[in-house]
């Protein structure tokens, strides 16, 4: 690989002018949702820690850093590895980052602790199973020397994985979605619950519809597209996360869990993880935030 050369070239993935011009576009609203992430993640919580504060500051800095990378690939004239490297450090915590903040979340309005535990394991085990393989095969695409049987591993790989972790988000914001209809259901008269609620569920539905937007760039051939649509996707479904945190926190500490939905003290118990300390009460949410 020619030092004169940006890792684009190198490699051959070249974009056309117009594509240049559309990735800046979409770099510039990334670099912006991220930062502006970053800043309200310290400026939101209170006290920095939980699982729920750690997985929105680390997706955010792996979106800052994945559009890095990217900008690196396109259009500097660096080595192929370290665009690379710098792509997939963000990737890994843009994505597997998300879905903890999903599953954080998801015991507020899913009082079972064994499934959540399930769903924590797929997650880890989705991580592993997806997120090493690509970085086999992406790695070994960029080597000039290498077979050309690493590009077409990527390439289905590449597929595997998208469908993959959209699979697992469509699973978690069902599961929030089906348990929100539930609360619905078992309190219909209380009309700013049911306000709340529904916020919250459709926050999700709209977080589903960006992963399928995704997905369906991808096989509808308009790779370039996908890759950099999916950045700003990520930071849409962030951004929202803050909007998902009002509503939730005004759900929790008002007491409106409903039915058999368990006290502040049973909250503690439900919860899956002793990272996830916003759930040791109702009052830690509030302690937590600045909403």
């Amino acid at each position: 690989m020619q030092a004169t050369q940006t890792a684009s070239e190198a490699t051959g993935f070249v974009i056309t002018r117009s594509q240049q011009f559309l990735f800046t576009a979409f770099a510039s609203v990334t670099l912006f949702i991220s930062i502006e992430l970053i800043i309200l993640c310290f400026a939101t919580f209170k006290r920095y820690q939980g699982a729920y504060f750690w997985s929105l500051l680390v997706s955010s800095c792996g979106l800052l850093i994945n559009c890095l990378g990217f900008i690196l690939f396109f259009f500097v004239t660096i080595s192929v590895y370290i665009s690379v490297t710098v792509i997939l450090m963000g990737w890994y915590c843009m994505v597997t980052g998300h879905s903890i903040v999903l599953w954080s979340r998801l015991h507020l309005v899913l009082h079972r602790p064994s499934l959540l535990r399930l769903i924590l394991y797929l997650i880890v085990t989705n991580a592993i199973c997806l997120q090493i393989p690509i970085t086999v095969f992406l790695y070994g695409a960029v080597t000039p020397s290498s077979p050309s049987s690493f590009v077409k591993g990527y390439n289905i790989m590449e597929r595997i994985q998208l469908v993959g972790f959209c699979l697992q988000e469509f699973l978690l914001s069902g599961i929030y979605i089906w348990e929100t209809s539930r609360l619905l259901r078992l309190r219909p008269q209380c009309s700013a619950h049911r306000i709340t609620l529904t916020q919250l569920l459709l926050i999700n539905v709209v977080i589903l519809l960006l992963d399928a937007a995704v997905v369906a760039f991808e096989y509808a051939g308009l790779f370039s597209l996908q890759v950099f649509f999916k950045p700003v996707a990520c930071g849409l479904k962030l951004r929202l996360e803050y909007a998902i945190l009002g509503g939730l926190i005004q759900f929790v500490t008002s007491g409106s869990f409903i039915g058999q939905v368990p006290s502040s003290e049973q909250i503690s118990d439900t919860s899956p993880s002793p990272l996830f300390h916003c759930s040791n009460s109702t009052r830690s949410w509030q302690n937590e935030t600045d909403h």
